[in-house]
């Protein structure tokens, strides 16, 4: 039963990041932005998760929520593209900026979750 409720909180997760990633792109010039944005939230997100739940909340909400939210392909190829087009300062700072912001918002996440000792 908690797989078919992670599977279900995965789509939610994928839902959004696509309301997200449509709200985003409209406003900001490339897809980068939403990705970064949807990695950042889920990052934080992820942080509480693994603070608060159990073994069953970490599937539904860390493993189903979050990795429907967040998308790790996209954050994979978008500096590439961003490179190819010859937008190298933009690729550099979406990888450093999403790895930095990431592991500062799971971080984050910890401290607000009461995980971080």
């Amino acid at each position: 039963m908690i797989v078919a409720i992670a599977i279900v909180a995965g789509g939610l997760g994928g839902v959004l990041r696509a309301e997200i990633g449509e709200a985003l792109r409209n406003r900001r010039s490339g897809a980068a932005w939403a990705t970064f944005a949807v990695n950042i939230v889920g990052a934080f997100v992820l942080g509480v998760v693994i603070s608060q739940l159990d073994a069953n909340g970490r599937a539904i909400l860390g493993t189903g929520f979050t990795g429907g939210l967040t998308t790790y392909s996209a954050f994979a190829l978008e500096p590439i593209e961003q490179w190819r087009r010859v937008e190298r300062r933009a690729a550099i700072v979406n990888v450093i900026g999403s790895l930095t912001a990431g592991t500062t918002a799971a971080a984050a996440g910890m401290i607000v979750g009461g995980g971080w000792s």
